[in-house]
């Protein structure tokens, strides 16, 4: 993960440098135009998504949080069409997800697949946190009023770089020691993800809505999860 995040983090790094020069270089109106449209701020080029993620299709035993924090930062470029309060992103993000559970993901070698075991009663957990990264190439239609009214909706489709967990507490297996570990070796997860989103707000603030219709594992690989996320949008310029 450290290598696929440190791609992405220069590579977004850039594009934010390059978007800020676009944004100072370019602006929405030109002098001609200035007076049918007023000068719009927030272009959302540099945008970050924080939610909480339902996590659909979990199976019925497995007690996770109420809360399940994640974010997405995605840096976009801004087509706008002319003459009119429409526009076209496309750009690159990434995409964090963590779920919180009673349960361990655990490789069955008999049956080929992922599976939750659920932790005994009386094993105390301070920490057990699944761990879901994603790299992808967001596309959205946008709609902004002069008014600073607007809205979007958008599919990313991406690259899954990580799906891990991470457990501190007493040790399943003996209860009287303590034990801390990060599972990177979750095998069958989908290697590639694609998901829907939504966005509607006022200047640089938005709820965002997403839904992700490809699971974290393969097929009869694992349980048939996914995420569905709400929270709201930031556009940092």
């Amino acid at each position: 993960m450290k290598r696929y995040l440190f791609v992405t983090v220069m590579l977004l790094a850039c594009a934010g440098q390059w978007l800020s020069a676009q944004n100072a270089q370019t602006p929405y109106t030109t002098p001609k135009d200035t007076a049918d449209e007023p000068l719009v701020v927030f272009r959302d080029r540099l945008i970050m998504d924080i939610y909480h993620t339902f996590w659909m299709n979990m199976p019925v035993e497995v007690d996770h949080m109420k809360f399940d924090p994640g974010f997405t930062v995605s840096g976009i470029w801004d087509f706008k069409i002319k003459k009119k309060p429409l526009a076209i992103g496309l750009g690159l993000g990434i995409s964090y997800y963590t779920q919180y559970s009673n349960s361990l993901l655990r490789y069955d070698a008999g049956n080929d697949m992922m599976k939750y075991y659920i932790l005994p009663e009386g094993v105390n957990r301070k920490v057990l946190k699944m761990n879901y990264f994603n790299v992808n190439i967001p596309v959205e239609f946008r709609y902004r009023h002069p008014n600073g009214f607007k809205f979007s909706v958008g599919a990313r489709a991406g690259l899954v770089a990580e799906v891990s967990q991470k457990y501190k507490g007493d040790d399943p297996a003996i209860p009287a020691d303590t034990a801390m570990f990060k599972n990177l070796l979750v095998k069958h997860k989908m290697k590639y993800n694609v998901d829907v989103y939504a966005r509607i707000g006022w200047k640089f603030v938005d709820v965002y809505y997403s839904f992700q219709f490809t699971p974290l594992f393969a097929d009869n690989k694992g349980p048939k999860i996914y995420p569905m996320s709400v929270g709201l949008s930031l556009s940092i310029f």
